[in-house]
């Protein structure tokens, strides 16, 4: 997605980024998910809320 919605470029308000974002999720990774298929990684971290604590 980085490659794709954010690489040198730049939005003057959030919601041109929302819709880039929302465009490349929605349209193009469908239609090219031969090519980005062996790029898209499973590394998740599951987060507890017992490992760490919110300071305010």
């Amino acid at each position: 997605m980085h490659r794709n919605v954010t690489h040198n470029k730049c939005y003057a308000i959030c919601g041109q980024f929302a819709d880039a974002t929302l465009d490349f999720l929605r349209a193009k990774v469908p239609k090219n998910w031969n090519r980005f298929r062996d790029s898209v990684a499973d590394n998740f971290r599951v987060i507890s809320p017992r490992d760490f604590r919110v300071l305010t």
